[in-house]
């Protein structure tokens, strides 16, 4: 049986991150949880602890890549086979866990990427936000040849091989994991597939993409795949 762990990597979530956990009990998940509390200054950190959920408490604010890493970390030591990487703000399915993890479990891939934009989607975010996605997702196909629908998704099955992998990366984003760190396993040979997600609507705060924050997330997230591309290049080069 693979041994599969939950991640949900949290920052200020105590109005969603029980209706989270909850939910994911309701629909008989029995995975391992994993809670990553990023330094959140409300009360998440006492939910958790309420719900009886592992709970890994990160001194200072990382960044949400900052708080998956630690997760992924925390899962090779433990040693876990499968990951799924699920947000605290309420806007992912539980009954996807499950989807995800067949998807893996049917083999040939390394990473499972939860789509927004197959099946019968109606995900619809904000202009720039739309726009960002289009642009990683044409960025991906001319530097790898493999089209990637939604690279953004925060709801990922990821393998060992994949975490082993996230986890001993000097350069993992400690904000924006996306597109970039896509990127990267893609071109070192890592096999991605998608399926088809729902999006719920967030139930209460804000999204670290509301507002100006779309904009200033397309730009630094295409800046770092730039470098990324460049990396490479440049590793051919001196080879």
């Amino acid at each position: 049986m693979t041994k599969t762990l939950v991640i949900i990597p949290v920052y200020n979530e105590e109005k969603n991150i029980r209706g989270v956990v909850e939910g994911i009990k309701a629909n008989n998940i029995v995975f391992d949880l994993l809670v990553v509390n990023d330094g959140s200054t409300d009360g998440t950190a006492g939910i958790v602890k309420e719900l009886g959920v592992k709970l890994i408490n990160l001194p200072f604010n990382l960044g949400y890549g900052g708080a998956l890493q630690t997760g992924y970390k925390y899962a090779v030591v433990k040693g876990y086979d499968l990951v799924i990487q699920f947000d605290g703000d309420g806007q992912h399915n539980p009954v996807d866990i499950i989807l995800l993890a067949q998807k893996f479990s049917a083999g040939d891939t390394d990473l499972v990427i939860g789509s927004r934009f197959l099946g019968n989607a109606q995900y619809r975010p904000g202009a720039a936000r739309f726009i960002g996605i289009k642009l990683f997702s044409l960025i991906i196909r001319l530097a790898t040849g493999i089209t990637v629908t939604d690279p953004t998704s925060g709801l990922q099955a990821v393998g060992r091989r994949a975490f082993q992998y996230y986890a001993q990366m000097g350069n993992f984003p400690e904000d924006y994991p996306d597109a970039d760190t896509l990127i990267q396993m893609i071109l070192i040979g890592m096999r991605v597939v998608e399926v088809p997600v729902v999006m719920l609507p967030r139930q209460a705060g804000t999204s670290m993409h509301a507002g100006f924050k779309a904009i200033f997330y397309v730009v630094k997230v295409f800046l770092s795949i730039i470098a990324v591309l460049f990396r490479k290049k440049i590793k051919r080069m001196a080879k």
